[in-house]
């Protein structure tokens, strides 16, 4: 059985089983947020099935597609039946049914793969109408015992979570997939199926990646309220307010030098940031089990030729502390042990990370600029003293002909990008960068600090000593990785995880994106709980 037809007939398991649990709990006290759920997940996959398996514009059944993307749907169509399986015995088992023939009849629909067609109305009726008599049978048959047992308060919020952690992936595979072979019509991002699927911002910011802005895409007009300093630090953000002329809105300012990012390219990089994207980091089991993109929302650019430089503007998010300006990773960690967040809390911010990395691969996008002074800190909520991370730093390009390059920024750079590049860069280049800022938050110990003497010593270096130098660097921050103190700080998982960033090489990036999600921020996950 091919994965096209393995995934269908899983999938119409998966859907006839929280049909069941929908239909046996709906009558049942305190059970009416899981039941909302179960439609809400019924209509998601749905519309999964109908865009991935149409006989004529079913996306996985595209001959352009790489091989591993059925693959992978399958694996967790297979793991959620699986954690189902309880329940679908349920159902299965329950006896023989009032109407002669139909449990049976069903049965093998769903085998066949009819059942949950969208386009056979009377199949789908009959179908439905059989799950709703199973459900009504086993509520009759079934001892209390065993009721409380398969769908008690505890049971129904794993099963929740599990619908959720698969969905999720489901979800984020499909954005693969239209990054390889685009979704299946032009105007698809702005459907209903698309909303439905979480999948328009991913589409829209696959679109900015491949195009350019409009000719009349130009920087603010308006201005800010205080004038920034221009000894002010690249990549880090300064509160302010911002006058369009009309309105005052909160803003967060970064500044960028035109040797960093030139005037014709701040147009492209703002555009592209101005993407639509949604992160509800207030929700805490989103940001454990989905792969969410936490940046920040860009208005435009304020150009600043006399200063040869442009100001990032960035709506500040309502739950902003305005007592002082957002932190760096790199500024809490040097703080040192007594600002140090729990274990727990640094797997998020390790989650976080790992997963915006991967939503902006999968949006055809690259940082370009991963290191711990270019992630911000905010909190997730107006209540929530902890902080989530933000990417900021976004497209600052290294200069090409330069012959002397400053140390601090390269402790981050893979071997192709240290000092003079050696290659375009890639995602394989980008996971190195975030593999030496997984140590410093594990470590709880700055780059800077670690490579303190050496820095005081050779702050700068040249193309003649470039090789030498990343060996005796990377060699020192791979001791570090495989080192007792970082398993001591944040366990075994952890320490494999900075490891395999820290070595990862996959040539074909599709397989790279499904590897990284499994190795890495899929591993991080188990440790958000602590």
């Amino acid at each position: 059985m091919d994965h096209v037809s393995a995934s269908l007939e899983l999938l119409h398991l998966i859907c006839a089983t929280l049909i069941f649990v929908r239909d046996v709990t709906k009558d049942t006290s305190g059970v009416t947020n899981t039941t909302n759920f179960l439609n809400e997940t019924l209509v998601f996959l749905d519309v999964f099935s109908n865009v991935c398996f149409s006989d004529l514009t079913g996306v996985l059944r595209d001959s352009r597609l790489h091989r591993i993307l059925p693959s992978d749907v399958e694996h967790s169509l297979y793991s959620l039946n699986k954690s189902l399986a309880a329940h679908r015995e349920a159902w299965r088992y329950i006896g023989k049914s009032p109407t002669p023939g139909a449990g049976q009849r069903s049965i093998e629909d769903l085998k066949r793969g009819r059942a949950a067609s969208l386009d056979v109305q009377h199949e789908k009726k009959s179908w439905r109408e059989e799950m709703k008599e199973r459900s009504q049978l086993w509520r009759e048959k079934a001892r209390p015992g065993l009721y409380k047992a398969l769908f008690g308060e505890e049971e129904m919020a794993t099963l929740t979570l599990n619908c959720l952690q698969w969905t999720h992936r489901l979800r984020q595979t499909l954005e693969i997939v239209f990054l390889g072979i685009g979704p299946p019509d032009p105007g698809f991002g702005n459907s209903r199926q698309a909303a439905i699927l979480g999948v328009a911002e991913q589409l829209e910011r696959q679109h900015r990646a491949g195009a350019e802005p409009l000719s009349d895409y130009t920087g603010l007009v308006g201005a800010l309220r205080e004038t920034i300093s221009t000894g002010q630090p690249s990549h880090g953000l300064i509160k302010t307010i911002y006058d369009d002329g009309g309105d005052e809105v909160d803003v967060l300012v970064e500044t960028r030098s035109d040797d960093e990012t030139p005037a014709e390219y701040m147009c492209h990089l703002t555009w592209l940031l101005q993407a639509p994207h949604h992160t509800d980091v207030s929700v805490k089991s989103d940001a454990q089990n989905g792969y969410q993109l936490h940046t920040l929302s860009c208005m435009g650019f304020i150009d600043d030729p006399l200063n040869r430089r442009s100001l990032i503007i960035y709506r500040a998010p309502q739950s902003h502390p305005w007592a002082s300006n957002p932190p760096s990773l790199y500024d809490m960690i040097s703080k040192g042990p007594t600002a140090r967040p729990s274990i727990g809390s640094r797997f998020l911010i390790a989650r976080a990370l790992t997963s915006t990395l991967l939503e902006s691969h999968a949006s055809g996008w690259v940082h370009g600029n991963l290191q711990s002074r270019s992630i911000v800190m905010l909190p997730r909520s107006f209540n929530d003293l902890e902080l989530s991370p933000f990417f900021v730093g976004w497209g600052v390009l290294q200069p090409l002909e330069a012959t002397h390059f400053s140390l601090e920024p390269n402790l981050y750079r893979h071997h192709a990008r240290f000092g003079r590049p050696s290659s375009e860069y890639s995602n394989e280049h980008e996971i190195y960068s975030l593999g030496v800022v997984l140590l410093e938050l594990g470590l709880w110990r700055t780059m800077a600090k670690v490579f303190a003497r050496r820095i005081e010593k050779f702050p700068i270096f040249g193309i003649v000593q470039q090789q030498d130098l990343f060996n005796r660097i990377h060699n020192a921050i791979l001791d570090w990785a495989n080192s007792t103190e970082i398993e001591r700080e944040m366990g075994k998982a952890y320490a494999q995880v900075v490891s395999k960033c820290l070595t990862w090489h996959y040539e074909d990036p599709v397989e790279g994106m499904i590897e990284f999600r499994k190795q890495v921020v899929d591993v991080l996950t188990t440790g958000c709980g602590l």
